[in-house]
């Protein structure tokens, strides 16, 4: 991030992490943050999906605004699972924590301040660089808390407590509490928007695919029996409601284009040469939509998922990426999906709102939703 933006508040905020490095620096960060992902604390999942479950409960019949929704729930289930923090979001979405977070995702989701590296004007470059040491600050104090909890024995099962558990084995090439900091800020912004997008455009499909949704709801309460939230085996049942979810991410990936990637040497496309050193960038959306790879790719069909891994091959599926720079928080992404989709189509029929702007199709700009969607959560006998 230096690299490309050196002195700015994007490179004090997320500095060298293992999204935005290379080589061994790369494989450095990923020997310690690979084996964080590998076993997911489902508890701390669920606690999460549960309260939001009680805000629901005081809303039956009456549209809301599905995309705040899963924001304040997906920062919440973020900071617990990863960090073992409680934002507090969806009970206190004015809180000084979430303001700080909210702040520094303005700045650096802001595509003037990166096109016109606006950050050269000294004052603006000053204001961000208080914001994001703000939360910066936040995030040191948690991994410093952590180390002390962990040296008392005590345990969560958090992301960030498996980390510093992996980082102990590295000996030399152990990550420093900077580092630990940059990936923990590089997790945030990778893995709330995304996240909480995929969940409000999947629950809008719900809403206008009746079909869909029964048959998913049937598939829950078949797998699931009595309990509200799935085991880890449960999660691995769950055949259908894994197509919907697939398919919603062809139709709607949060992230409509990959991370720039460096060409390693020179690649001959058409009648054009790309000289090795160019950044290249995948548009997700197109190859996702593109009727060369799909059949019928404007229509909503979770079946063509049914064989698994099918699209993988010929990297026709781009949700996470692919190869060995896929996304690490893929399982964590879905883990959180499945959940929120068993609770509620458990209790709730899902439907769009009368006059929604969304009725003959959801609103889209720039391949992200552009306007704000209301539901109808109608509680099931």
């Amino acid at each position: 991030m230096e690299e490309f933006l050196p002195n700015s508040s994007f490179a004090e905020y997320l500095g060298t992490n293992v999204a935005f490095s290379s080589g061994d620096v790369w494989k450095r960060h990923r020997r310690v943050c690979n084996p964080a992902f590998k076993t997911l604390p489902l508890h701390l999942f669920s606690e999460t999906a549960l309260k939001m479950m009680d805000i629901l409960e005081t809303i039956d019949k009456t549209p809301i605004e599905i995309k705040s929704l899963m924001q304040r729930f997906t920062l919440d289930v973020l900071g617990k699972v990863a960090f073992g923090f409680d934002f507090n979001n969806l009970d206190n979405p004015d809180n000084v924590y979430v303001k700080a977070y909210n702040d520094v995702q303005k700045i650096i989701m802001d595509p003037i301040s990166i096109l016109f590296r606006t950050e050269r004007i000294p004052v603006i470059r000053q204001q961000n660089l208080k914001k994001v040491d703000k939360l910066s600050n936040l995030f040191k104090e948690i991994i410093k808390e952590k180390h002390k909890a962990l040296a008392a024995g005590k345990s969560r099962g958090d992301l960030l407590e498996l980390m510093l558990n992996a980082n102990e084995n590295q000996d030399n090439q152990m990550l420093s509490d900077t580092e630990l900091r940059h990936n923990m800020a590089v997790f945030m912004l990778a893995g709330h928007d995304t996240t909480s997008n995929a969940l409000s455009t999947l629950l809008y499909v719900l809403s206008t695919h009746k079909d869909v949704q029964e048959n998913a709801r049937e598939e829950v309460l078949r797998v699931l029996g009595d309990n509200l939230i799935p085991s880890t085996e449960q999660h691995k049942s769950l055949k259908y409601l894994n197509m919907v979810i697939y398919e919603n991410l062809r139709m709607y990936p949060p992230a409509s284009t990959l991370i720039f990637r460096e060409l390693t040497e020179d690649l001959k496309f058409k009648d054009f040469v790309i000289p090795a050193g160019s950044l290249l960038e995948l548009f997700i959306y197109g190859i996702h939509h593109s009727s060369k790879l799909w059949d019928k790719p404007e229509e909503f069909l979770p079946e063509r998922f049914e064989k698994e891994n099918a699209n993988s091959e010929n990297y026709s599926w781009l949700a996470f990426g692919g190869g060995s720079r896929m996304c690490l928080g893929n399982n964590f992404s879905l883990i959180e999906q499945r959940m929120v989709l068993c609770l509620l189509l458990r209790k709730y029929e899902i439907s769009l709102a009368p006059n929604s702007i969304h009725k003959d199709g959801l609103k889209l700009k720039f391949q992200a939703v552009s306007h704000p969607i209301e539901l109808i959560f109608k509680r099931r006998d």
